[in-house]
């Protein structure tokens, strides 16, 4: 396992002056790649790497490099080095748990190269293991359902109560009422027995105690019927707040939490872990205050009766409660096992619904039928091993309790024989058996119910407490102005495999930046990075002169059009689309939106005109339609800084030209960077930016890089050969 020095105090590692050796990782593969030990040092002077008898196998001066990168590999990486006469140099080999340290430790070379200050992040490995007990964890940087303290985790979720206090409180007071009514029962049962049917036969106490036990079954029916409807009350509030919370969490998570997680594992927070939540707590808390309340009552009620008895009776207690705390946690674990499989079931639901044209224009419906089986088995499996392994211990519990009448028959009916127990008392007893272990059984059904409530919320709070967006403390009005700069900017998604390295570049406002290259050399990314849907590993991008991460992210981005590759347009009508980023709008500028986006002859052109519902993700529309309708709702969000990623990829050739010139006006003092499918249409750009690798490679207006004929003009002289060819034929 990757180490670094262990006088480092903290995870940013930086030159210190007094030290030879400024990175030193440990490696997990050999020169042959197979597993074993190889150790990369850096110092001032060299890049060298030992092996474990402490012997240099390779060595490479500093002054001879020029930069310093990962090569993905089959289940890990390599590191290497490029020198100055263009030489690329193998330097170790790694497995992807390493991956993201070695990564840095390239960028530290490149910086120790340029005589730059090394400042690098060496604690970047995604979490496999739980820190505190070294289990497996079910998901990368997840929570270990064997550490989780279920105790704080119950008191974060009875929160949810707290808005309801007097609806708390007034169950609270029917449940005791209820734990009263129940004990009344049998002690009439008792006297009726004992003084009116045995020993005095007076058949005059008869109709009153009838009387009393029917007063007790109307107090008990109104008792149940308010309770329910308090239930009832609670459980849709705290329902409703746990979906909200939850949905507003999810809402407000950074985009990298999103690339780590399915959308179905995400909705399976809100659905079926937050139904576990409120379950528990609208139902499984009353309960638990109503018996607890009922067996501190019966066992006080039982000693006043007959004190020898009641121990003899209560003897199996401590063995039901045994082994309730002894399968406690491994039934809680299974039961988060289960959640996991859950969300993985509903991972392939919603993928597979999603992309089912995708699935029947290949006719892949078997093939997706039997991958949803396997994970329906799965599921099926968890659910069996963990049911079965409670009712197997539910079963043991309910044993032990059956003992307590056995007990009380074979004991209190000698006592019975011998004079010692009145018949009533022995009956009366009889029943409060029957109630004090019913509450017991409930206690080990808790366990289950208990088990899988906080697996829900352990699961909903790994989402609410995921770092969200950073949202800094400017003014949300200020407004800004245009200018861009990114400053030697670096970025990758998965941090072991950078895709965009070093890149600086300015624009002023004003300015139409065209970013060019070919598919994976990073223009995507510049864009996703300049909206802030993602922040640089290292490096700055800086809007009017101020680094963006300081700037209120709400305000920043209301002031950011986008226009995707890929349009998304919700199940609405095409005026609530196109209004999306500016709502209230008139629809005097609805129109006048769709006008400059060429959109508005075909919107007249439907039966329902701008009340035209678009369907699902827009599947009403064509590809055009849709484009044509993302491009008037960023016109109509009028932004500062326009943003087009490849938007006019989805029309025709005469759209596209009509498109082109509602944009040239539309860009007119603003910013705008755009990607365009042909790079003919960028030929107005202020500037080009050509990208290769994630380096910028050229830069320069349209016509000063076809008077280079560098990469820019082979691209241009490519697309223009490939027209030709799709002309001919």
């Amino acid at each position: 396992m990757s180490t670094i020095d262990e006088e480092t105090p903290s995870s940013l590692l930086t030159s210190p002056p007094n030290s030879e050796i400024l990175i030193r990782l440990e490696g997990d593969l050999n020169e042959q790649g197979g597993f074993g030990q190889r150790i990369l040092e850096v110092t001032a002077q060299a890049v060298r790497v030992s092996e474990p008898n402490g012997a240099v196998s390779l060595q490479v001066p500093l002054s001879d490099i020029k930069s310093a990168r990962n090569e993905p590999l089959v289940g890990g990486g390599r590191l290497e080095v490029t020198t100055h006469g263009g030489d690329i140099l193998p330097i170790i080999s790694y497995t992807l748990t390493i991956a993201a340290r070695f990564s840095e430790a390239a960028r530290g070379i490149e910086q120790l190269a340029k005589s730059e200050p090394l400042s690098i992040n060496m604690k970047m490995e995604e979490r496999t293991r739980c820190i505190k007990c070294s289990r497996l964890l079910p998901e990368k940087d997840g929570i270990c359902p064997a550490c989780v303290n279920r105790g704080k985790t119950f008191l974060r979720i009875a929160r949810f109560l707290k808005p309801y206090r007097k609806q708390v409180v007034s169950l609270t007071l029917l449940s005791v009422t209820t734990t009263v009514i129940n004990l009344l029962p049998p002690s009439l049962q008792g006297a009726i027995i004992d003084k009116v049917l045995t020993q005095h036969k007076n058949l005059n106490l008869l109709p009153t105690y009838m009387f009393a036990w029917f007063l007790v079954i109307v107090v008990a029916t109104f008792v149940q019927v308010a309770s329910g409807r308090l239930i009832a009350f609670l459980a849709g509030h705290v329902a409703s707040d746990l979906r909200r919370d939850v949905y507003r969490a999810i809402e407000f998570l950074q985009l990298s939490y999103f690339d780590k997680k399915q959308v179905g594992a995400i909705t399976s927070r809100v659905t079926q872990d937050t139904d576990r939540v409120w379950g528990f707590l609208v139902d499984g808390l009353p309960y638990v205050v109503s018996n607890a309340l009922l067996f501190i009552g019966i066992t006080v009620f039982l000693f006043l009766t007959n004190w020898k008895l009641t121990l003899c009776v209560l003897a199996p207690m401590p063995v039901v409660v045994i082994i309730s705390a002894i399968f406690w946690k491994p039934v809680s674990q299974m039961f988060f096992r289960v959640g996991q499989k859950w969300a993985r079931f509903h991972m392939h639901l919603n993928e597979s619904l999603s992309g089912i044209r995708v699935v029947k224009a290949f006719a892949k419906e078997d093939d997706e039928f039997a991958k949803f089986q396997n994970r329906n088995h799965d599921l099926r499996d968890a659910g069996v091993h963990a049911d079965t392994k409670w009712y197997t211990v539910f079963g043991y519990m309910t044993f032990f309790t059956a003992l307590g009448s056995l007990i009380n028959w074979t004991v209190g009916g000698h006592m019975v024989y011998t004079g010692e127990l009145t018949l009533g008392n022995f009956i009366k007893v009889n029943s409060y058996i029957m109630l004090i272990y019913g509450p017991l059984q409930w206690f080990g059904q808790l366990n289950n119910w208990f088990s899988r409530a906080m697996a829900g919320a352990e699961r909903i709070f790994e989402v609410v407490d995921a770092e969200p967006e950073q949202y800094g403390k400017d003014q949300p009005g200020h407004p800004i102005k245009g200018e861009v700069q990114f400053d030697n900017v670096r970025f990758g998604y998965d941090k072991s495999n950078p895709v965009i390295k070093g890149v600086s570049f300015s624009a002023n406002p004003g300015d139409m930046i065209g970013l060019v290259g070919k598919s994976g050399a990073g223009k995507s990314t510049t864009i996703n990075l300049l909206c802030r849907f993602y922040e640089p590993d290292a490096g700055a991008i800086k809007i009017d002169g101020i680094d963006y991460t300081s700037l209120s992210l709400q305000n920043m981005r209301h002031q950011i059009g986008v226009v995707l590759q890929e349009p998304f347009l919700f199940n609405g009508t095409i005026s609530e689309n196109i209004a999306y980023g500016k709502p209230g709008a008139s629809f005097e500028e609805i129109v006048t939106a769709a006008k400059s986006a060429n959109a508005h002859n075909f919107v007249l052109g439907k039966p329902d005109g701008y009340d035209t519902m678009v369907g699902e993700r827009g599947a009403k529309l064509s590809g055009g339609e849709r484009q044509r309708i993302s491009i008037a709702r960023a016109i109509l969000h009028n932004p500062r800084i326009l943003i087009l990623d490849e938007a006019t990829s989805s029309v025709d050739v005469e759209t596209e030209k009509q498109i082109q010139e509602a944009i040239m006006r539309l860009t007119e003092g603003r910013t705008t960077f755009a990607i365009a499918h042909r790079l003919s249409t960028l030929r107005n750009a202020t500037r080009l930016i050509v990208l290769e690798k994630g380096e910028i490679v050229e830069m320069g207006t349209h016509a000063e890089l076809m008077e280079k004929k560098g990469i820019f003009y082979n691209l241009v002289d490519t697309q223009s050969q490939s027209s030709h060819i799709i002309g001919i034929a």
